[in-house]
């Protein structure tokens, strides 16, 4: 009995203490000073026909070092950030691309390994938070530790 209540305990323990690493640490505030934040739409000229949007984070105050901004949430999607600097000014880029719902790559044969050539679907992750389309998530390093904030009402600068 005393080895089912000890290992019971330790489980509980342990179980615990591994939550508790796995919170998202929620800033009230962006750690730097940002510009007001947009999205613009993009396509391609290709065959392809891939089209997207970029969502641009301006940095307006000077950089922390200690700062590296790193994925962003937006629409349901994450992408990595970019860091492009023209001088003084610092602007993070995250391209999402818009998912194809065509079929028009898909091989149907009655030779299985000519269907071997079949891309596998693009699932899409979902994210963690709970987001209005206006709204991101910016995930960002300080100091090794991974730490999240919000940005609302982005600009939609459409052609």
């Amino acid at each position: 009995m005393k080895t089912i209540y000890l290992f019971s305990t330790i489980i509980i323990m342990a179980i615990s203490v591994s939550s508790c690493s796995v919170a998202k640490k929620m800033d009230k505030k962006a750690p730097a000073i940002i510009g007001d934040v947009y999205v613009e739409p993009w396509t391609t000229e290709e065959d392809s026909g891939g089209s997207g949007y970029n969502l641009y984070i301006p940095m307006q105050s000077e950089e922390n070092k200690d700062i590296l901004l790193d994925s962003v949430y937006y629409r349901n999607q994450i992408v990595k950030l970019s860091r492009i600097s023209e001088d003084e000014n610092v602007i993070y880029v995250g391209r999402f691309d818009n998912v194809k719902n065509s079929n028009d790559d898909i091989i149907i044969s009655s030779n299985p390994l000519d269907e071997m050539a079949n891309k596998p679907p693009r699932v899409p992750r979902t994210i963690p938070f709970e987001i209005e389309d206006t709204e991101c998530i910016v995930s960002y390093k300080f100091k090794g530790d991974t730490r999240y904030f919000k940005i609302e009402n982005i600009k939609d600068k459409s052609s």
